[in-house]
């Protein structure tokens, strides 16, 4: 499915890849086109996002309504509850979840910083698990929430592990700099390189200006690269190789867990 990314301050979406033909992918469009400070967006937005024609957007939109899928808010259209519900049925994330949810919470208790954990997801990382908050109090990640891949430590490993899925021709022309320090074009190969050699990634205020990040890959008992786990702190005062350390502990956690919770689910 055509997906799109959002630079930080982007009135229009960015587009990778053609417009889908189908219905089914004209509604990935639609549902897709809602962004992480979006409560409800117009018709005229969501036929401008997705590049789709106004009345197929709006024969659409009315179908989804209809399904419980999107909620009418006036004029304008809101994602609904049922997507959520249906989101929490993914075994996979379902399991990944409840596998990293404690381990997570005791990483960002002992670190006293936000924690999160991001999954693949089209064009861009979703957050499906956080918890702590920064030493200066700004929050961690919301659960749910988008990550860019070229500027947040958990994207740059994502392009590292899954070069496959993320070739460089379809992500360098969509990168942005949102800050000074965010990487250019032309030194993400090396920076990629150099993550998939020492299997971690840092990024210093390459996302946001006063914040370091700090992620390493989950994997599955095949060792199949599974998620991200990032930690994000305040670049004064934070050590990235106590950081790397207590991550590199977490994430061997999380994949005994998730080998318990497959044997406990396996039949017999």
């Amino acid at each position: 499915m055509t997906g799109y990314v959002y630079a930080e301050k982007d009135k229009e979406p960015r587009q990778l890849g053609e417009t889908p033909k189908s219905v089914l992918g004209k509604v990935g469009l639609i549902l897709s086109a809602f962004r992480d400070n979006d409560f409800a967006l117009s018709l005229a937005e969501l036929t401008a996002r997705t590049g789709v024609a106004k009345a197929t957007v709006h024969r659409l939109c009315q179908e989804l309504v209809a399904g419980n899928l999107l909620e009418r808010e006036g004029a304008k259209y809101r994602l609904g509850l049922q997507l959520y519900e249906i989101g929490l049925r993914a075994p996979r994330q379902r399991t990944l979840r409840e596998a990293a949810r404690p381990v997570i919470e005791n990483l960002a208790q002992k670190l006293d910083n936000a924690v999160n954990l991001a999954v693949p997801s089209g064009s861009e990382l979703l957050v499906i698990e956080n918890a702590g908050r920064h030493r200066n109090r700004a929050r961690s990640t919301a659960g749910g929430r988008r990550l860019r891949l070229h500027c947040s430590a958990a994207g740059k490993l994502t392009l590292a592990m899954l070069p496959e899925q993320y070739p460089l021709s379809r992500v360098i022309p969509l990168m942005d700099r949102p800050t000074p320090r965010t990487l250019t074009p032309a030194r993400l190969p090396a920076e990629l390189a150099r993550i998939r050699e020492q299997d971690y990634a840092v990024e210093v205020e390459e996302a946001r200006t006063g914040y370091l990040a700090v992620a390493v890959p989950v994997r599955g008992l095949d060792h199949a690269y599974l998620a991200a786990l990032a930690v994000i702190a305040p670049t004064a005062g934070s050590s990235v190789p106590r950081i790397h350390s207590a991550l590199t502990e977490a994430s061997r956690a999380i994949t005994s867990r998730l080998a318990i919770f497959e044997a406990h689910r396996a039949p017999l």
